[in-house]
């Protein structure tokens, strides 16, 4: 009989440690989704309140990712600092020139008063960066030769351009102009098509046939 009240005594006292340890465990797991919870709160917080300086170097660092809208359409994807090279801190074996950036002065490219981040690539043009209320936006960059980026102050504003010289038959330039929203307000294509590749070239202005001397004008001024 007192052997089998030890017994008894035995398993309870096992049972109730069973449970200890699974309450120890439970509250050990929870704190640490809660920990993981205010921090990941706390760098939510510490991005809103970053100036857009420190906003886009924390881009550069791979800290944060960037929204990128794409010049084609309305595609959006998320983009990170695996997207590019900076040539200064790339090993020469690793180095590829369709990745590779530096960095160039920022610039008010959206004419709102506060200036826009850039990334030169040699291949594709510029990466245009927006940097404000926590968020870094990539609104125009080079999408392909076809679609190399570049920007240019013409008319008293900046217009972002993206430009087609490098195929036969035709040369194109369109330029897009930005409010401090993100949004276009204005926007306009110019170039000449040689499709015959006789040497006798048609120019345009939107869908308006102009003459040389008007396109040679036009570049100019815009250039």
């Amino acid at each position: 009989m007192k052997k089998n009240k030890k017994i008894i005594l035995i398993i309870t006292i096992l049972v109730a440690l069973i449970l200890l340890g699974g309450c120890a465990t439970w509250y050990v797991l929870n704190n640490n989704a809660s920990d993981n919870g205010k921090n990941n709160i706390s760098s939510v917080e510490q991005t809103n309140d970053m100036s857009p300086e420190e906003l886009f170097q924390a881009f550069c660092d791979g800290k944060i990712t960037a929204e990128a809208r794409s010049y084609y359409d309305d595609t959006t994807w998320t983009m990170d600092n695996t997207s590019f090279q900076f040539e200064e801190t790339t090993p020469e074996e690793e180095f590829d020139a369709s990745l590779a950036v530096t960095k160039v002065d920022p610039v008010d490219l959206d004419n709102d008063g506060e200036v826009e981040f850039i990334l030169e690539n040699a291949m594709y043009g510029d990466m245009c960066f927006d940097c404000k209320d926590g968020k870094v936006v990539c609104f125009a960059q080079g999408e392909g030769t076809a679609a190399m980026c570049s920007f240019t102050q013409y008319d008293g504003a900046y217009w972002i351009v993206h430009s087609d010289t490098t195929h036969g038959g035709r040369c194109t330039y369109v330029l897009t102009k930005f409010n401090g929203n993100l949004e276009v307000v204005d926007s306009f294509k110019f170039g000449w098509e040689d499709w015959e590749d006789d040497g006798i070239k048609t120019y345009y202005l939107d869908d308006n046939e102009i003459t040389e001397a008007d396109y040679k004008d036009l570049y100019d001024k815009v250039f």
